[in-house]
């Protein structure tokens, strides 16, 4: 199966330094700690559990991790991530680990996390930089129906507002219904979740409409499916799911779940496509520019053998140990200074 390199890349002009701005989301695929949590489905993640699950297996999950998120955050010699939504994260307890982890503990991250619903204990969490974002506001939206799907609960819909640099900026990390079932059978649940989030924007919108928001996640949906355009976005993904490059595989095809979309006022900021390059608009807010998005990946992250080859490689096949990453592939926003010296390429 072909593999795919890709870097994603946006610019920004933040006024105030040459920092590079990078946000960023990964879908960790079960970071669970080594516990067996009362009332959660985690028993695959235990130490004698099938899987054998246990503090050795933990600890290089959790250095993988911590690599991926330190080798995002040097794209382009920038000095670390700004932002990331986190998906399947368990608990503030191994999300204190990840950040503790020698490559990262020097960006002095710190995290918002809420506990969710969901069956199998996982949730989405943002880390974040306080050297470049600071949070001002944030909740969880809950993802559970009593209505139409028989006391269906899956993961929130956190919401953070923050600034950057001094700019205010509305952040919403996402993780909704996966296909489990069928695409048909399941079509409906995180159509359900994008109107919830439509919801959120609307909301905030109507008091604001000047309102700029970051809306990540793994959707479980490509760019073209119906509950993402239903969030009336710009994505900048869309070129590259046009191209059938994507973030995770099956059946030896590629999709792309996982995308960081715009709101539609950005879209003086980001410009035409020609080219396949985003070139600058001459009236960019804040003095943004969007350069050509892509994904990132390292050879260590790719399944090099058997007939998962070229796939994101896991922490585990099924039952067995595979020592890899997770089952898909992070992606980012890099926003840089407009009179940088070097452009992006």
């Amino acid at each position: 199966m072909k593999t795919y390199f890709f870097i994603l890349l946006i610019l920004i002009s933040n006024g105030i330094s040459s920092q590079n701005i990078i946000v960023g989301f990964y879908n960790c695929e079960n970071y669970y700690d080594t516990t067996n949590q009362i009332k959660v489905l985690d028993e695959d993640f235990i130490p004698n559990s099938q899987k054998k699950y246990n503090s050795e297996v933990f600890e290089i999950k959790t250095k993988h991790l911590a690599n991926v998120i330190y080798g995002v955050g040097k794209i382009d010699n920038s000095n670390g991530i700004t932002l990331m939504g986190l998906a399947e994260i368990e608990n503030k307890e191994v999300l204190d680990k990840l950040i503790s982890e020698p490559l990262l503990k020097k960006y002095h991250l710190r995290y918002i996390h809420f506990d969710s619903k969901d069956l199998r204990g996982v949730d989405v969490a943002l880390i974040y930089n306080p050297s470049y974002f600071t949070p001002y506001q944030y909740k969880p939206f809950s993802l559970s129906d009593k209505t139409h799907f028989n006391d269906y609960a899956t993961r929130d819909i956190l919401y953070v507002k923050g600034s950057i640099n001094g700019k205010w900026v509305h952040i919403l990390v996402n993780h909704w219904p996966s296909r489990r079932g069928g695409i048909l059978n399941s079509n409906k649940k995180r159509f359900w979740a994008s109107q919830v989030c439509k919801k959120i924007i609307d909301s905030i919108t109507m008091v604001d409409p000047e309102s700029k928001f970051i809306v990540m996640g793994d959707f479980n949906d490509n760019p073209n499916d119906k509950s993402i355009r239903n969030l009336n976005l710009t994505n900048p993904f869309l070129p590259l799911f046009n191209k059938g490059i994507g973030s995770i595989a099956f059946n030896d095809s590629w999709n792309l779940f996982d995308q960081i979309l715009l709101s539609i006022n950005w879209r003086d900021t980001i410009v035409a496509e020609t080219n396949n390059k985003f070139l600058p608009d001459s009236t960019s807010f804040e003095s943004l520019t969007h350069y050509k998005p892509i994904i990132y990946t390292n050879p260590a992250m790719i399944e090099n053998r058997g007939k998962y080859q070229g796939y994101p490689k896991r922490t585990y096949n099924g039952d067995r140990f595979r020592g890899g990453y997770s089952d898909h592939f992070p992606v980012a926003l890099i926003f840089k200074p407009k009179n940088a010296e070097k452009p992006l390429k």
